[in-house]
């Protein structure tokens, strides 16, 4: 009798053994594991508006020299796609931490600004008014402040 029941406490433990094995629970990843998936998805969205940033530059030195045609396309054909695109890329982002939700926030603040005010800029440039092409450009350095400042906040994890 002992003989024939080797088998099944053989089959019972094993059992247990798998059952136990496949019910443990993962260790949820920690605060720098989560920080650092985040910061990956948050670096997509800094090298699109870099490209947008990038774009306002162009622009302003088409102004510089007196191209305002060649300033209006800049903003037009490159920097509010770039803009655009960022703008989709970080409001689909999903952050684990509140670090990156944080960062992705002020990104998405930084990018609606952007959009907003490049019509401004561009009705700047289209009619020349030296005042208000002034009001433009330093609303688009303000932006850039602001900007420099999160991509340096999230270059470096802080």
């Amino acid at each position: 009798m002992i003989r024939k029941l080797a088998p099944l406490r053989f089959s019972f433990a094993f059992s247990v053994a798998m059952l136990a094995a496949c019910s443990r629970q993962q260790a949820a990843p920690d605060e720098a594991t989560l920080r650092a998936d985040d910061k990956r998805e948050l670096e997509r969205v800094v090298a699109i508006d870099v490209r947008a940033s990038q774009a306002m530059r162009d622009a302003d030195d088409a102004t510089r020299v007196g191209d305002a045609g060649a300033a209006s396309l800049v903003v037009t054909s490159r920097a509010a796609p770039a803009v655009d695109e960022a703008l989709r890329t970080a409001e689909s982002a999903t952050m684990k931490s509140d670090w990156g939700k944080t960062k992705r926030d002020e990104l998405v603040a930084i990018l609606r600004d952007r959009k907003a005010e490049m019509p401004k800029y561009d009705e700047a440039v289209k009619g020349g008014d030296p005042e208000k092409m002034l009001a433009a450009i330093q609303a688009q350095a303000a932006i850039e402040r602001r900007a420099l400042a999160t991509v340096g906040a999230v270059q470096e994890g802080r």
